[in-house]
């Protein structure tokens, strides 16, 4: 029996799963809409959250998660703008830890974040325990102060040679019991996925988007790390550390506490640069 198909009671030939089906299972060659190719569905839901009718059954789709869409939308031009310009990155942290069910709202709206094929396919580490915290800063730490040592050695091109400066600055205060790495954040979030999925950085990168977003609302500060993913990547015992499954690749990092410092004023930002054509 097919898990995709029309009851035709409801349906009322409007043909918007037609239109809206992003690999065209839906068809509609006569006075009916038809199903074909049903094994190439990439279960995005489409189909079943724009039928005015509920005339789509979905049997390989949780249709418990489907919610009503609310009219219009939350935010208007001018409050979304204002929201999206005043998020400043966080590198200053309050002491306190954040309580569980922030983190599980962060890691809740980060799995709506868009993928591509709808692989969905990103999994989290959330970094919490201040020790093991401390003991991947130290780890990086010392793997830039092992890369500096070698790009300062050689006068070859090195791909990170623009980023001596950090990579000193980092192991500096390392040597001095600081924190350069996660600046003190009581939690590092990381996301990661199959490294032989061609999409699987886009995604991950969405989800940070929408956790940092998130954290906004909720008072608490975050920073987009970069840098420590070059020390995952070079530097294989941190991955171990992190216990990340084998064929993934940690391909998203963000910092997360309450902010110690309050941003006073929105800062400018340089003109765009764009060919319209």
């Amino acid at each position: 029996m097919s898990d995709i198909s029309i009851d035709r009671r409801k349906c009322i030939l409007c043909e918007a799963c037609v239109e809206t089906c992003p690999v065209h299972i839906f068809f509609m060659p006569n006075s009916e809409v038809q199903v074909r190719h049903e094994e190439e569905c990439m279960t995005c839901g489409h189909c079943v959250s724009v039928c005015p009718v509920e005339a789509v059954i979905h049997k390989g789709l949780d249709l418990s998660g489907f919610l009503p869409a609310p009219e219009g939308t939350a935010f208007s031009p001018e409050s979304l703008y204002s929201f999206l310009r005043s998020r400043r990155s966080c590198r200053v942290y309050e002491t306190r830890e954040v309580p569980a069910e922030m983190l599980e709202k962060l890691i809740d709206i980060a799995r709506y974040a868009p993928t591509g094929f709808n692989r969905q396919n990103f999994e989290f580490i959330v970094v919490q325990d201040k020790a093991r915290v401390e003991k991947l800063s130290k780890m990086a730490a010392t793997y830039f102060g092992d890369l500096l040592k070698e790009i300062e050695a050689s006068q070859e091109p090195h791909p990170f040679r623009r980023m001596v400066y950090e990579f000193r600055r980092d192991y500096e205060f390392f040597s001095q019991g600081k924190d350069r790495i996660f600046r003190g954040a009581p939690v590092v979030i990381l996301v990661h996925a199959p490294a032989d999925i061609g999409t699987s950085i886009d995604n991950c990168l969405y989800s940070v988007f929408h956790m940092v977003m998130m954290a906004e609302t909720l008072g608490l500060g975050t920073c987009i790390n970069r840098r420590f993913l070059v020390a995952v990547d070079g530097a294989p015992e941190i991955a171990r550390e992190l216990e990340a499954p084998a064929g993934h690749r940690i391909l998203g990092c963000v910092t997360v506490g309450f902010p110690k410092h309050k941003f006073n004023k929105w800062p400018s930002r340089k003109p765009p640069k764009v060919k319209w054509l």
